[in-house]
C-alpha cells in the first residue's frame, strides 16, 4: 500500500484520529517558523506526547526567509543553522524525512551559479549528518524543475530528492504540473498535495480546483511510483481530501 501521511498545519490533534482510522503517517509541521527554535524543547513534548509510537513520521524544516544557495555566505549560514536545527528535531521525534525550501527565487541567480553553490552545501550537510534521515527540497516560487534537476544530480542522488507540492507547481509555475512530473521522475521522493485555481496558493481540499488531480495522480504512479503522498490542504478539507483518495482506491480504512 502507498505511503500517505497528512499534514498537521501545528496542530496534530486535528489530524491523528484521521490517521488511526486510515492507517496514515503524519508530517509534523510544528517548527516551520524559524522564530520559534527557543520554545523547540516543549514543541517536541507537545509531540511526543500525543504522537502514536509507531506512526510514520516526516518533518517539514523552518523555511521563511532561507535561501540554501544563497552568494551571500552569512545567509546561507543562516540557512544551515536552520536546516541542522531540523534535523535534530527530526531525530529526537524519530522522523524518516525533512522537507525543506531551497529558497530559489527566479531572476536572482544564473542556474549554474545555483548549481555550483548548492552542491557543496549539501555535501556538507550529509558530511555532518551520516544517519539515514532524508532531505527533499520542495518547490514553491520556482518556474520550472530545473534547478532540482541540476541539484539533485549533481549531488548524486542518494538521502537527497524533491518534495514536489503539485500546488505550487499549479499557481507559480510556467509549466505544467504533469511536466514537472515528468521531468522529474523518480528523484521525487515525496509530494505535497493540495488544489487551487492557478490563481493562488489557497490549499483547497483535493475535490476543488482546477488542477487535473487524477492524471497528476496516475503520473506519480507512473515517474514516481515509491514517493510518499502528503495531503497538505486545508484542515477543514482534509477529511474529504482523505475520502476523495479512498474512492479512488489509493486508501482503504482499517
Amino acid at each position: 500500500m502507498k505511503s500517505i501521511v497528512l499534514c498537521d498545519d501545528c496542530a496534530p490533534e486535528r489530524v491523528l484520529p484521521l490517521c488511526e482510522k486510515y492507517g496514515l503517517g503524519i508530517e509534523i509541521q510544528g517548527f516551520y517558523d524559524p522564530n520559534g527554535t527557543e520554545e523547540a524543547a516543549s514543541i517536541i513534548e507537545k509531540y511526543k506526547a500525543v504522537l502514536p509510537e509507531n506512526i510514520e513520521k516526516h518533518l517539514h524544516a523552518p523555511f521563511w526567509d532561507l535561501c540554501l544557495g544563497s552568494a551571500n555566505k552569512k545567509i546561507a549560514d543562516v540557512t544551515r543553522f536552520y536546516f541542522d536545527y531540523a534535523y535534530d528535531v527530526a531525530e529526537k521525534l524519530g522522523c524518516e524525512s525533512i522537507t525543506v525550501h531551497q529558497g530559489y527565487i527566479p531572476g536572482t541567480s544564473w542556474y549554474n551559479s545555483w548549481v555550483n553553490r548548492s552542491v557543496p552545501f549539501w555535501q556538507k550537510y550529509f558530511e555532518d549528518h551520516p544517519g539515514t534521515i532524508t532531505v527533499n527540497m520542495e518547490n514553491l516560487c520556482e518556474y520550472d524543475p530545473s534547478t532540482f534537476i541540476g541539484v539533485v544530480d549533481g549531488f548524486g542522488g542518494g538521502r537527497l530528492a524533491v518534495n514536489l507540492d503539485i500546488g505550487h507547481a499549479h499557481c507559480n509555475s510556467k509549466v505544467p504540473v504533469l511536466q514537472w512530473i515528468e521531468e522529474l521522475g523518480e528523484r521525487i521522493a515525496y509530494v505535497h498535495m493540495h488544489q487551487n485555481f492557478g490563481d493562488r496558493d489557497s490549499h483547497l481540499g483535493l475535490y476543488d480546483g482546477n488542477m487535473p488531480l487524477k492524471e497528476v495522480l496516475e503520473a506519480l504512479e507512473k515517474h514516481a511510483p515509491n514517493a510518499v503522498w502528503a495531503l497538505e490542504n486545508g484542515l477543514d478539507y482534509m477529511e474529504d481530501s482523505v475520502k476523495y483518495l479512498v474512492d479512488l482506491g489509493y486508501i482503504s480504512e482499517k
